[in-house]
């Protein structure tokens, strides 16, 4: 038994470092460790760990990296500018040998960080804030444990925005707490079977200092204000401001490219699409890895990316410049991100209409034909290039965006209606695009803080006095309460004292108004005397009563139904009312007045609407 065991001991002796001090003068066997070197740098609270790694045949980068997990590329830009970071000696990282030593991302960093951030897959419709409180997180303390969920996990560049399918770090107490003694211990001391701070093995380059002030990953903000030792050095025989290199394949490194400037309309893309919540990203370094082993590097400066928020992202190629295979390979390789040629679109309109149909919005339409219309007795109809809803919920959150083309200089009334989508729930974004220029922007609605609130006017549903004093006041006609009438006289032989509630003149007649409590004879003899009764009993509909008020005052009512108030034609509005329009003479020199009386309520800003265009709206 022991001559069987002898070998296998020697071999395991043969395969394993030594260990200094493992044998012990005392004789026992000595104990037997796996080990393999692992360096770790710490920075901001956090530690990255990075081993030795010995490139085998057919090896790309990607390849390697995507052995510890799923990359995407924006995720791959952050690993890529690590790499060239800790391997300054390597210049072309998607060419890499046969037997080459690299470090690369160790998989003891998740062991070390166990019991510090537990993983979370997100699912639809979650949020940061929800999360954390699902885990109990005080909210009090929820804004620190935010800037920790951002510090995990790297390429979360919003925490407002996550998408359903991916997996968080989120950060648990023993997170801060180690993290804290990080800060107050930079060198921290080696876990077992980790030989950290231990020099790199002769064969691999030492890893290179990690700077503080590194620049963001690429594809962000650019990697221009990185260290020496951070800095993105192109490929080898690539000239340095190529706009899109293609690596790791045969022949020539660098296709034709047609010069990307000018770029039509870029600031009104940029400037709509970052309104509509979107990241517009032109700054940095964009890396595609490719089935061929190497990657596409384009330089975001002369191809733009817009990253929606349900995780598609449009490559845009304003001169139509990108060689074909290369499109090829970038969508047949990444489904998610999609070129888009704004190469001959005719106006800006057009561009847009590219963009959005790659979007992944849930649903968006031309909405000139079929312009949104907004209430019922004052219909606003708004035509609008595209209507969009960006998620199967935007109806029901009140996320509907009309994208309208308008004039420079819109007129007032015109901005008027854009307010009045914008109170009730409807996001406008207006645009003016000048083809002269190749270039526009958005128009801006002024301050919703300039305007008043009007007041609500509604005729009381009860009859009685409150009818009449709302008529009267809204018909402008003054009215004396508690007046004593003295009837009849010397010649007569008597005299009656009469306290009507109300008194009031109108159409050249004087009314007495009867709330039901005046006898007949007394009517009478007020009528002999040049008094009306005005009939207002306590049972009457309040709109009876006003109907009388407007007849006693010689006011007509005309009844219209979706009549057209303003706009139409190319107006690029149009505001339909159905209801009895009321006209009142100027007085004393001033304006006239118009008002409408409409069934059931009117919203606050449908009355602003309607107000801006000298029009008053009375519920009845």
């Amino acid at each position: 038994m022991r001559k069987r065991l002898l070998p296998a001991l020697l071999l395991a002796a043969a395969l394993i470092p030594a260990f200094p001090g493992a044998a012990q003068e005392t004789g026992e066997p000595p104990k037997i460790f796996l080990e393999r070197k692992v360096y770790s740098h710490t920075s901001g609270g956090r530690r990255s760990f990075y081993e030795t790694y010995t490139v085998e045949k057919g090896d790309t980068l990607w390849k390697i990296l995507e052995r510890k997990a799923p990359l995407t590329p924006e995720r791959y830009s952050e690993q890529l500018e690590e790499f060239r970071r800790v391997n300054p000696s390597v210049r072309n990282p998607s060419l890499l040998a046969e037997g080459q030593k690299v470090l690369v991302p160790s998989a003891a960093e998740a062991a070390a960080e166990t019991g510090k951030t537990v993983a979370y897959a997100v699912k639809k419709g979650d949020t940061l804030t929800r999360i954390l409180a699902s885990r109990g997180v005080p909210a009090g303390e929820r804004r620190k444990y935010l800037a920790a969920v951002r510090e995990v996990n790297p390429s979360l560049r919003d925490v407002n925005r996550i998408y359903a399918g991916r997996t968080l770090h989120v950060p648990t107490e023993g997170y801060f707490r180690d993290t804290e003694k990080a800060r107050e211990e930079p060198v921290a001391a080696s876990a077992p079977a980790l030989a950290e701070a231990v020099p790199p093995p002769a064969e691999a380059p030492p890893a290179a200092p990690l700077a503080r002030d590194a620049a963001p990953s690429a594809g962000e903000e650019g990697m221009a204000g990185g260290k020496p030792g951070a800095e993105l050095v192109p490929p080898k025989g690539t000239a340095p401001d190529a706009p899109v290199v293609e690596t790791g394949r045969k022949g020539a490194e660098q296709d034709v490219v047609t010069p990307p400037g000018p770029f039509p309309y870029r600031g009104l893309l940029s400037d709509l699409f970052n309104a509509l919540g979107e990241k517009w990203v032109e700054r940095g370094t964009m890396y595609l890895p490719i089935p061929s082993g190497g990657e596409v590097v384009i330089r975001l400066e002369d191809f733009p990316v817009i990253r929606f928020s349900g995780g598609a992202e449009a490559l845009l190629d304003f001169r139509g410049g990108l060689p074909s295979r290369v499109r090829d390979a970038i969508t047949g390789t990444w489904p998610h991100v999609r070129v888009v040629s704004l190469s001959g679109a005719a106006d800006a309109g057009e561009m847009i209409d590219r963009i959005l149909k790659v979007s992944g919005y849930h649903s968006f339409r031309e909405g000139l034909s079929r312009p949104v219309a907004i209430g019922e007795a004052v219909s606003v109809s708004i035509p609008a290039r595209w209507i969009v809803q960006r998620t199967d919920q935007s109806l029901l959150s009140g996320d509907l965006v009309l994208v309208k083309e308008v004039p420079e200089r819109p007129g007032e009334e015109l901005l008027s209606v854009l307010r009045y989508a914008r109170r009730v729930g409807i996001r406008v974004l207006p645009y003016a695009a000048d083809p002269g220029s190749r270039e526009g922007f958005l128009v801006g609605l002024g301050e919703e803080g300039a305007v008043a609130t009007p007041v609500t006017l509604a005729v009381p549903a009860a009859g009685g006095l409150p009818a009449v004093d709302f008529g009267l006041s809204f018909l402008g006609i003054p009215a004396s309460e508690g007046e004593r009438l003295r009837i009849g006289g010397k010649g007569e032989g008597f005299q009656l004292v009469v306290q009507p509630e109300r008194v009031f003149e109108a159409g050249g007649r004087k009314y007495v108004v009867d709330t039901g409590r005046m006898a007949p004879a007394i009517r009478a003899i007020l009528k002999e005397s040049g008094y009306t009764a005005f009939p207002a009993g306590k049972d009457d509909p309040g709109r009876a009563v006003f109907q009388r008020l407007l007849s006693a005052a010689g006011i007509s009512a005309v009844e219209r139904k979706e009549y057209l108030l303003a706009g139409g034609g190319n107006a690029g509005y149009a505001i339909h009312v159905t209801g009895a329009f009321l006209s009142f003479p100027a007085d004393d020199g001033g304006k006239a007045r118009t008002a409408v009386l409409v069934r059931g309520k009117a919203h606050t800003a449908t009355r602003a609407l309607l107000r801006d265009l000298g029009v008053e709206i009375v519920e009845w």
